[in-house]
């Protein structure tokens, strides 16, 4: 029973971080106004699970660096973990999956990844919008430190741009300054 609430607590989580993101969101979009030509609607990006139905769509993919159905398997040996899937309206633009470590102290960004080839409506917004659902998540679950697990030599001057950088350690992270005690 007590493993059975611990999953139903991080799942609460998970939703909540994509829940709210989404709905902040949107009503970025009425403070920003449609003045920009080139502006994306941002009503239409929601933030689901990596499911079935993303995996399909991740199957149309040209090219991608990541094999994303092993996923599945490690939802289900990691309840903490967090999963997002980032579309816009029907296309899947993006994903995602972090773990925190044992004492939830560091949330570890396993794999992300933006949809390669070709051009989607987030095109270099992948990252940014992934991170803000991963910063929520940290929040509720207590995590001060975010690290990139094994980071693409060419994504890390991306995850710098959004924070990161090398430690003592050689690990990329960011430490979420508000959290701190």
């Amino acid at each position: 029973m007590p493993r059975e609430r611990t999953y139903l607590r991080y799942q609460l989580y998970r939703s909540e971080a994509r829940k709210q993101i989404g709905l902040e969101i949107a009503r970025l979009q009425t403070r920003i106004g449609s003045t920009d030509a080139a502006a994306v609607d941002l009503s239409q990006i929601r933030f689901e699970p990596i499911d079935a139905q993303a995996l399909r769509a991740f199957e149309l993919w040209e090219e991608p660096h990541f094999f994303w159905h092993e996923v599945i398997a490690w939802k289900a040996r990691e309840p903490q973990s967090l999963d997002i899937a980032i579309w816009f309206e029907d296309q899947l633009c993006g994903l995602c999956f972090a773990n925190p470590n044992n004492s939830r102290r560091r949330l570890r960004i396993v794999r992300l990844e933006g949809r390669p080839g070709g051009t989607h409506p987030l095109k270099n917004r992948i990252g940014m919008l992934a991170l803000i659902v991963i910063e929520r998540y940290a929040q509720f679950i207590g995590c001060v430190v975010l690290e990139v697990q094994e980071p693409l030599s060419g994504a890390i001057p991306i995850y710098q741009k959004l924070g990161f950088d090398f430690d003592n350690e050689g690990r990329l992270v960011k430490t979420l300054r508000d959290l701190v005690p």
